[in-house]
């Protein structure tokens, strides 16, 4: 019966480490902005960066179909931490979330829509409207034109790996007026990012204009 050991040796490590990728894990984020951030040391462009937001889900848009479940505030561990931003005088908390998913392989992950912050679609209009698609017959959409934006992506398996594919937007005033005559610009600061992370640790992504805490741990 010796020919039987390593195909079922085989077999047994898939069907545990398939079981350790099918667990529900709780992801927990707080975003938030760094007030006292020095404008004169970035270089702003007027480029606008296009985001790919076909894939992703909304926690509150049927995300429970596909396992993941919104999570209200008496499930947050890091509340503190949040506070403790808050009242520093140097950061402002866009928002605290946490929501339930299932682990899953990179293949099969799915990115989750972040959007928070201000709208800033009522003072920079032309931001406010999606690309009219004349073909399709398609009418163009007033957007909000949010602080942030994006997603993100975890992925859960031997290892968990949190993919941020982010827009941060800020304010800026200009010494002279651009060429539509306006005294402030709306620029967009990319943060697309790949982080490996420990379950049940805290874990910090650092931009200049934003940060990000994040931890996920098992559900139990």
């Amino acid at each position: 019966m010796n020919y039987l050991t390593k195909p079922c040796f085989i077999l047994i490590l898939l069907f545990f480490s398939q079981a350790a990728i099918s667990k529900d894990y709780i992801v927990e984020m707080i975003f938030f902005a760094n007030i006292n951030s020095d404008a004169d040391s970035v270089h702003l462009s007027n480029q606008r960066v296009v985001q790919n937001l076909g894939d992703s889900i909304s926690l509150n848009q049927g995300a429970q179909s596909n396992g993941f479940i919104p999570l209200t505030s008496d499930i947050f561990t890091l509340s503190g931490k949040a506070d403790s931003l808050n009242k520093s005088g140097k950061y402002r908390v866009l928002k605290h979330m946490a929501w339930l998913q299932p682990g899953l392989a990179r293949e099969d992950a799915i990115a989750v829509r972040i959007h928070a912050g201000k709208n800033y679609k009522d003072e920079f209009k032309e931001r406010s409207f999606a690309d009219a698609d004349f073909d399709d017959r398609r009418i163009p959409t007033n957007h909000p034109v949010n602080e942030l934006d994006g997603t993100v992506k975890v992925v859960l398996g031997r290892f968990l790996h949190v993919y941020t594919d982010l827009v941060y937007r800020k304010v800026f005033n200009l010494s002279s007026g651009d060429a539509l005559g306006r005294s402030r610009v709306l620029a967009d600061f990319p943060i697309k990012t790949h982080r490996k992370m420990r379950s049940s640790t805290l874990h910090y992504i650092d931009h200049p204009y934003l940060g990000i805490l994040v931890e996920i741990r098992a559900a139990n």
